[in-house]
């Protein structure tokens, strides 16, 4: 079970954003697509510089908390977080400005 623990996190973090997309008075629904453009522009360059850092053995991953899936040579687990987090901030910033202007 322990290796599931960064996935599980990732989950967890994402899990606010899957809920209020389907909230229809949120700008989020409206503005999804924007939403994974923003992700991707900002998951690329980290992905990248995060496979070069792994590569070069500047830090490594615990196989205990993650699932041992990798993809470009990271942990599926470090991928996803390049996903998640730029979501749930994104989540954060239409929330805050819907509430805001009410």
């Amino acid at each position: 079970m322990e290796s599931y623990t960064y996935l599980v996190l990732m989950a967890l973090t994402v899990l606010p954003f899957i809920v209020k997309y389907r909230d229809r008075n949120m700008p989020l629904h409206r503005n999804v697509r924007y939403a994974f453009a923003a992700t991707a522009i900002v998951a690329v360059p980290f992905l990248v510089w995060d496979v070069i850092v792994t590569e070069a053995g500047h830090w490594s991953f615990s196989d205990t908390y993650t699932t041992g899936i990798t993809i470009i040579n990271l942990p599926l687990e470090e991928v996803l977080f390049f996903i998640a987090v730029p979501l749930a901030a994104v989540l954060v910033w239409e929330t805050v400005g819907f509430y805001l202007k009410r």
